[in-house]
């Protein structure tokens, strides 16, 4: 079976995003939006062309949008690697 890991980066901005859920939406919400979140980890690793294409990013990134979020991976042996979850307002060419 295909699985995900996180690299750092991904790993501390979901904790940020979670830490900033928590101050200004409750800590249920919180909860609920980074289940959200990652949700779509397994289906993309069992899936791997599910996102689009982010190339002009960095060969072989990929990305798909879910909530306020634009999550980027890449394929790996054995599923996918999580490189970064970026708000979609940031400007991803200066991030990824």
């Amino acid at each position: 079976m295909a699985g995900y890991s996180l690299l750092s980066k991904a790993a501390a901005e979901l904790d940020g995003i979670y830490e900033y859920t928590i101050l200004h939406f409750g800590l249920e919400q919180a909860r609920i939006y980074l289940v959200g979140l990652h949700e779509p980890f397994q289906m993309l690793a069992e899936q791997l062309t599910q996102g689009r294409t982010a190339d002009e990013l960095a060969p072989g990134l990929r990305r798909v949008e879910r909530q306020s979020h634009a999550v980027f991976y890449m394929s790996k042996d054995s599923g996918i690697r999580i490189a970064r979850v970026l708000h979609q307002r940031m400007d991803v060419t200066r991030h990824v």
